[in-house]
């Protein structure tokens, strides 16, 4: 039997949920160096779903890099159903959850894995090519799971994002994401 922690391999990002994108980018660059970040707003999800019910996630998210690991800053206007708005909701700021990115195949025994498990798939959705399903793992770790099929145009983002790290001199700590 093969269990989920062994199928995880090393985490992607990590995600928090904040009030303010750009108040916790000054903050980040300002108290640790953070940055730069590159904010999507608006971000144009597709076939969002919880459950094989259609679901809505309205946000902005930011990436940058912080102690050499990429992180997300999710900034929720609405999220819905019921049980899609309850991850999203509480206090602020705080760890959302952790990505985890594999190839289809593996995410795919990944996902069904876990929800075997207990670790609920609770909404799925799109983004272009990106596939990615959030998995409720609050009761074990205290956050979610986000699990990402891997696909060229995540890696050539987050390349894009640890490359504007490298030698950064602190200036526009917040950019607009680069458009395709």
């Amino acid at each position: 039997m093969v269990f989920p922690g062994s199928q995880l391999g090393e985490p992607h990002h990590s995600a928090y949920l904040v009030e303010s994108i750009e108040g916790t980018v000054g903050r980040l660059a300002e108290q640790l160096g953070a940055g730069p970040f590159f904010i999507l707003e608006n971000v144009p999800l597709e076939n969002v779903l919880s459950r094989g019910e259609p679901a809505e996630l309205a946000h902005n998210s930011a990436f940058g890099m912080c102690g050499g690991a990429p992180i997300e800053l999710l900034e929720i206007g609405r999220a819905a159903p019921a049980r899609v708005e309850a991850r999203w909701v509480g206090p602020l700021p705080r760890i959302h959850h952790v990505a985890y990115v594999l190839p289809r195949v593996e995410a795919l025994d990944l996902r069904r894995s876990l929800d075997e498990r207990g670790v609920e798939e609770y909404m799925s959705s799109q983004l272009g090519p990106l596939d990615m399903t959030f998995h409720d793992c609050s009761a074990t770790l205290g956050h979610d799971l986000e699990i990402h099929v891997d696909n060229p145009g995540l890696r050539e983002f987050f390349e894009f994002v640890r490359g504007a790290a490298e030698g950064w001199d602190g200036s526009e700590p917040l950019r607009p994401a680069p458009t395709a």
